[in-house]
C-alpha cells in the first residue's frame, strides 16, 4: 500500500409494506404516482457491495477473474448527503468528536459519520497492531539465514499478467492518461494494482470498515481497551509503561488517519458504510492510506471528486503519486525500483512488479531480478 494508505448516508427507506399502505390511503392520482416512483427509486439505488474474496490472497487461482471485478466491487451511486439528520453518537465516540471538532471538523455532517459507527470500537486492529510491535520487541524470533522470496508467490505467472491486459484494455483511456500525464507505463500501473487488490478483487483484509477501523484504533489508549487480546502478550504486566506509551502512539497515529478520512469523505461526498480496508485502513484499488489521499489522490473520470474504488481515479492517483516521488518517462530499472519501494517498503514488492510487468507488457526479463532482503509489508 502507499506508505504514509463512502457511500451515501441513507435515511431509512420505509418498507414495502409501509409504501403499500400509503398507496391505499384515499389520495389523488398525483399521491399514489409519487409512491410508485418511491418505490421503484429505492429498488434500483441500494446495490450492495460485493464481499472480497479472500480464499486465494496469492492469487494463485486468479485466471477466470474478470477485468470488470474493480467496477463491481462496491456501489459507485452513493453519496454522502448534506442533509443527513445528525443521529446520535455513541458514547464511546464522543472524546473522539471533541478531538474532530477541536481540529474544526463538527456539524451535522460529521455527527452523521460518527453515528454510523457500532457502538463499541473493535479491538481487532490495536490488539493486532500491539501483538505485532509486543513481541517484536519482547519475543524476538531466532534470526535465519533464509533470504526473503525474489518474488510474492504465485503472482508472476502468463495468466496473471493476461488478467492485467484484459484491465488495460478495459480501461485504455485512464491508462493512457496516466502514461501521458505522469509517465508511468500501463504494465507497471497495473502490476501494481494487481499487487495490491488483484485489480479490486481484494478490496478488504478484515470484515471492519475503514473508518471503524482506524475510528477504533484512535480511540484505543488504554491496555483494557484491548483486553481480548492481552493473554496472546506473554508477560505484559511487567510492560506497563511500554504498552501504554504504544498504545497512545498508535491512537495518535490513528486519529490522524481518522481525521484524514473524515475530510476526505466530507469533501468528495463518500460515506462509510461498506467501505473495505486493509488490516489498518488503507483504501482503493491502490491501498491508500487516507493521509495520502488529499496530497496524491486524482480525479481520473473528471467527476470533480476522487473515489478510489473506481478504476480511472486509482490509476491516476497511484500514477500521481509514483511521479510525485521522482517518477518520469525513461527511467532506468533500479530507479523504478527504488520509486516502486517508497510505495511498500519490500524488496520483494517492487521485484514482483516489475516482474509482472514484464510479461504484461510481453517484453523479455532482464538477466536479473534486484535481490531482495527480509522484508514486511506488501500482499504476499
Amino acid at each position: 500500500m502507499a506508505a504514509p494508505h463512502f457511500r451515501h448516508i441513507l435515511r431509512p427507506a420505509p418498507t414495502a409494506p409501509e409504501r403499500l399502505a400509503a398507496a391505499r390511503r384515499p389520495a389523488d392520482l398525483l399521491t399514489l404516482i409519487l409512491a410508485c416512483a418511491l418505490l421503484l427509486a429505492a429498488c434500483g439505488s441500494t446495490r450492495t457491495a460485493k464481499a472480497p474474496d479472500l480464499a486465494d490472497p496469492a492469487g494463485e487461482a486468479l485466471a477466470a477473474a474478470s477485468s470488470a471485478a474493480a467496477d463491481e466491487a462496491r456501489p459507485l451511486t452513493e453519496t454522502l448527503a448534506a442533509d443527513e439528520p445528525a443521529g446520535e453518537v455513541a458514547p464511546r465516540w464522543q472524546p473522539l468528536a471533541a478531538r474532530l471538532a477541536a481540529d474544526g471538523l463538527s456539524g451535522p455532517r460529521v455527527d452523521a459519520l460518527l453515528a454510523r459507527l457500532s457502538p463499541t470500537p473493535t479491538q481487532s486492529p490495536m490488539g493486532r497492531k500491539i501483538r505485532e510491535l509486543y513481541r517484536r520487541r519482547f519475543l524476538p524470533r531466532p534470526a535465519t539465514a533464509k533470504p526473503a522470496p525474489l518474488y510474492y508467490k504465485g503472482v508472476v505467472t502468463e495468466a496473471n499478467a493476461a488478467l492485467c491486459r484484459d484491465f488495460i484494455a478495459a480501461h485504455e483511456a485512464a491508462f493512457a492518461a496516466a502514461d501521458a500525464r505522469y509517465g508511468v507505463p500501463p504494465a507497471i500501473a497495473a502490476s501494481l494494482l494487481f499487487v495490491e487488490t488483484r485489480l479490486g478483487k481484494v478490496l478488504g483484509d478484515v470484515p471492519e470498515n475503514a473508518f471503524y477501523t482506524l475510528a477504533s484504533m484512535a480511540v484505543s489508549t488504554t491496555p483494557q481497551d484491548i483486553s481480548q487480546w492481552l493473554p496472546q502478550l506473554p508477560g505484559y504486566e511487567k510492560h506497563m509503561p511500554w504498552l501504554t506509551e504504544t498504545l497512545h502512539k498508535r491512537a495518535d497515529w490513528a486519529y490522524k488517519e481518522t481525521k484524514a478520512l473524515v475530510e476526505h469523505m466530507l469533501r468528495d461526498h463518500i460515506a462509510p458504510e461498506g467501505l473495505p480496508g486493509s488490516i489498518y485502513g488503507a483504501v482503493g484499488l491502490c491501498q491508500f492510506m487516507p493521509s495520502n489521499i488529499s496530497t496524491y489522490g486524482a480525479d481520473g473520470d473528471g467527476d470533480g471528486r476522487v473515489d478510489l474504488f473506481t478504476a480511472p481515479d486509482a490509476i491516476a492517483s497511484l500514477a500521481h503519486y509514483l511521479a510525485r516521488h521522482g517518477w518520469k518517462a525513461g527511467l532506468s530499472r533500479e530507479r523504478q525500483h527504488a520509486l516502486l519501494m517508497t510505495y511498500n517498503h519490500s524488496r520483494t514488492y517492487a521485484n514482483t512488479i516489475l516482474a509482472l510487468s514484464d510479461l504484461v507488457a510481453q517484453v523479455p526479463a532482464p538477466a536479473a531480478a534486484v535481490q531482495t532482503s527480509p522484508v514486511s509489508g506488501g500482499r504476499p
